[in-house]
């Protein structure tokens, strides 16, 4: 319409028409580069592990460009110990620091590691050997078929200091299977509960009868795959709690599944041990079902909250109860952790354990436990620990014919 009126309004006024418009020609363009496509896992660099005072010794030599540029480390700790007790000897069941009103090494820990890099994008290997030389924990630890002759090497009781290669295994990472998968072959810790063998790992001195009367160790082989950024399941299939290799062996599976959001204030583990179940009385040794719960609760930066729950049983002990020897034990357990300065932190726990027959601790009963404690680092090599701690079993009087316990310790680790 507009054309019409603007060709008629022309002619009026005597102008010649404008010629008419070239139609528009389509001009095939060729099509847009792609963009080149994102990396299947993003590259991030790994962090560089802490360098421990050996480590920072030998920075700069030889011997230090040869353990860096084969991602080796070779570093460890003593702990020592002395603990006020209200009872003479010792202070059995309670533990690791089982000594009543003595000095005592618990562990003079030597570790031998290549670690694997979890930021490579092609499978990458390492390995870990860890080993208590000397320390009085080596009894609470070894596994049945290595070095176990030491638990009667004292006219039939055990060595006060013994040794125990706590760890030893080779690892595999696999980055393109899932988000990343870790393959573990050989001795390693459980993998269920709070606290650690490794006494770096724990915010107080003494152990909770949850850990101490539950197995520590694996061997066999381990597997780690990480779903999503917040989902991750543990395989296994070892040859027995808390045993190497020998008679007492027998197929049994360790798994777990872990919630850990990276940017959340929660988490949650849940683990199992499931295997022969039923007591060794030939050999009298433990195979004892396992089902761990742990809740983790970030109040904030400095505050954190941590709940286990552990319930274990097994059949065929002598004088359990009815005619298959039934015996079980259970426990929970709850922290609270307050992080006062990067080098002081408070942790108190509260814990409830009933070894329902007495086969896990030689006492019946439910023992409770309050125990208080500071960690104190004035220099990364130097740790202090000074705890209180109240325990109580009323039902059998564990403590030397008495019911109760109290007892004071200081807990000094020193990093080298």
């Amino acid at each position: 319409m507009w054309s019409a009126l603007f060709l008629g309004g022309a002619l009026a006024l005597g102008q010649p028409p404008a010629p008419p418009q070239a139609q528009a020609v389509e001009v095939a363009l060729p099509p847009p580069v792609p963009p080149p496509p994102a990396p299947e896992k993003p590259v991030v660099p790994a962090a560089a592990p802490e360098r421990t005072p050996l480590m920072r010794e030998l920075q700069g030599t030889w011997y230090g460009a040869v353990l860096d540029d084969n991602r080796l480390r070779v570093y460890g700790w003593a702990d020592l110990s002395f603990t006020a007790s209200t009872d003479r000897g010792n202070q059995l069941p309670m533990g690791f620091n089982y000594l009543a009103n003595q000095f005592a090494l618990q562990q003079n820990w030597v570790r031998f590691e290549r670690t694997v890099d979890q930021a490579a994008t092609t499978p990458t290997w390492g390995f870990r050997w860890d080993n208590v030389l000397p320390g009085t924990d080596y009894r609470f630890i070894l596994a049945r078929g290595l070095l176990s002759s030491q638990l009667a090497a004292d006219h039939g009781n055990p060595n006060l200091y013994g040794i125990d290669p706590v760890q030893f295994y080779g690892e595999l990472y696999l980055p393109e299977v899932g988000k990343g998968l870790d393959v573990k072959l050989g001795r390693h810790y459980c993998q269920y509960g709070v606290e650690s063998i490794d006494a770096t790992q724990n915010a107080l001195a003494s152990r909770a009868y949850n850990f101490i009367y539950n197995p520590f160790t694996h061997t066999g082989l381990l597997t780690t795959l990480k779903l999503t950024d917040a989902w991750s399941v543990q395989n296994g299939l070892v040859a027995g709690s808390d045993v190497f290799f020998g008679p007492e062996a027998n197929p049994t599976y360790t798994g777990s599944v872990k919630w850990a959001p990276p940017d959340g204030r929660d988490s949650v583990l849940f683990a199992v041990i499931v295997g022969k179940g039923r007591f060794d009385a030939a050999r009298n040794f433990s195979n004892p079902e396992i089902f761990d719960l742990v809740y983790v609760h970030k109040f904030s930066d400095r505050l954190t909250y941590t709940l286990e729950g552990l319930y274990s049983f097994q059949t065929g002990f002598p004088g359990g109860a009815g005619a298959g020897g039934f015996v079980n034990n259970w426990g929970v357990v709850q922290y609270l952790t307050y992080q006062l300065a990067p080098q002081l932190s408070t942790t108190g726990r509260l814990e409830f354990f009933d070894d329902v027959q007495g086969q896990r601790t030689g006492f019946p009963g439910l023992y409770t436990a309050l125990t208080a404690g500071v960690t104190y680092k004035p220099a990364p090599y130097l740790w202090v620990r000074p705890e209180l701690r109240y325990d109580r079993n009323g039902e059998s009087r564990p403590f030397e014919g008495k019911p109760n316990l109290f007892t004071a310790t200081m807990d000094v680790i020193v990093r080298w």
